[in-house]
């Protein structure tokens, strides 16, 4: 429990510093704009921190957080960032995800939202308990890879964006992306030899 907190304590206090401390001018969207991009950063290393401990669990480490621990907080993250995301969801807080005109979205910010909406659905589904492990573990891919190309959209529209303004730290969306490969790295290293083994369920308690 410790290391989640840590996670996502450090992950917001990363999206403070960047984005408030040089530019207070931010300062009075700090409940939601500031701390969501540091939840959703701190989500998404929770489930790749999660496929991580998983793949230590097979080659017999017994230390750490528990995957499922990992899981549960990316969950717990996810249901934390959507409702944040969705309440700001104008241009004048996301002005890249639309049109010149603001009337409606691009297709960058359409695809932003299609791909978090799947990686929603792919979370509920991995939290069943019917999936054998092979079964798991493909849907686990399709999730991970549905949750890498919604933030690489999200990147692909707003940009690297290293300046004074931003503390010259590197964008929020980058470090997920690469924490998400990441975890999808030791993913592909953890399938299952075979359908019927004993091979502990991927992601469950």
């Amino acid at each position: 429990m410790r290391n989640i907190v840590v996670l996502f304590v450090l992950a917001i206090a990363y999206s403070a510093v960047r984005y408030i401390v040089f530019a207070p001018k931010n300062l009075p969207h700090l409940p939601v704009l500031v701390v969501n991009k540091g939840v959703s950063m701190a989500a998404a290393f929770c489930f790749a921190l999660a496929f991580w401990q998983q793949w230590r669990r097979l080659r017999g480490a017994t230390g750490g957080t528990e995957p499922a621990a990992w899981f549960r907080a990316g969950i717990f993250g996810a249901i934390w960032h959507i409702p944040m995301s969705l309440a700001i969801l104008r241009p004048g807080y996301f002005k890249e995800f639309f049109v010149t005109d603001g009337s409606r979205m691009s297709f960058n910010g359409e695809a932003v939202f299609m791909f978090g909406a799947l990686t929603a659905g792919g979370v509920y589904l991995l939290t069943r308990q019917q999936w054998t492990p092979i079964q798991r573990w493909w849907l686990s891919i399709a999730t991970i890879a549905v949750l890498f190309s919604h933030t690489l959209c999200m990147g692909i529209a707003r940009g690297l964006n290293i300046n004074a303004s931003h503390a010259y730290l590197p964008p929020m969306w980058l470090l997920s992306v690469v924490g998400i490969a990441m975890g999808m790295g030791f993913l592909l290293m953890s399938r299952p030899k075979a359908p019927a083994d004993d091979t502990p369920k991927l992601l469950t308690d």
